[in-house]
């Protein structure tokens, strides 16, 4: 579905892809994981078309798309929930909700539409007339990620979807990250919480200085040396 090819993404002189190669198949969650810094929303950014890749190419459903303006890539079934899910809070829960379809033509109406992602997130079917910034961080998760699915993506891509929250929201939220999976909606992770994303993904890509430093199929990452002691700062032989 998607073909990320020798990507780089500069700002200025400074090169924060080097390269990367990524593929995403169709009903896979694939996760982006690393460190702040390490070039992950960069990756995401020029795949969507935020950001203009410098070099390499992109490839969704067997169309270039590497310069492709973001409204443009969004009509073609890319969309993302960004960091920090930047929904309005001077709107009500249904104007975010019907934001999330403005400008993108589908099979749907949009209040059938609006049916669909209500009965994949009951808990805002009561809610639709308050504001946004009335929710607590785990339910501004909610509605950025039902927002998305009004869009109707064939590929979502969720920028840090456990930043900020409490444990019990994360867990909340990758419950319904499984939940969007098994509908049929592929998913492209970007993540610092290496457990989080790894319980959930079929494969990653551990990211460091803009480079790929290993990947694999989820269960090989889980067990690797180098990514229990780097990034879930545990040794070997440490869990009983």
């Amino acid at each position: 579905m998607l073909d990320v090819r020798n990507l780089e993404v500069r700002y200025g002189q400074i090169r924060a892809v080097q390269g990367i190669s990524i593929q995403v198949n169709k009903g896979e969650i694939v996760a982006l994981i690393g460190a702040n810094g390490a070039g992950k929303s960069s990756i995401m950014h020029a795949i969507c078309g935020i950001k203009r890749a410098t070099a390499g190419e992109i490839v969704f459903s067997g169309e270039e798309i590497t310069h492709l303006p973001s409204h443009q890539t969004v009509r073609r079934g890319l969309v993302q929930v960004p960091e920090g899910r930047l929904i309005f809070g001077g709107l009500t829960i249904e104007e975010n909700l019907r934001l999330g379809a403005y400008g993108v033509a589908g099979p749907r109406s949009e209040e059938q539409n609006i049916e669909r992602v209500l009965s994949i997130f009951p808990m805002l079917k009561n809610r639709l007339s308050e504001r946004g910034a009335a929710l607590s961080g785990g339910q501004a998760q909610m509605l950025a990620l039902a927002r998305a699915l009004m869009a109707q993506p064939k590929l979502l891509m969720l920028d840090e979807p456990s930043l900020g929250l409490a444990p019990v929201a994360v867990e909340e939220v990758y419950t319904l990250i499984e939940e969007l999976r098994r509908t049929g909606v592929t998913i492209l992770l970007v993540e610092q919480n290496v457990r989080q994303a790894l319980a959930v993904a079929n494969k990653g890509y551990i990211i460091e200085s803009g480079q790929i430093l290993l990947e694999g199929k989820a269960e090989y990452l889980a067990n690797h040396e180098l990514l229990l002691n780097t990034y879930m700062g545990l040794e070997r032989g440490d869990e009983s």
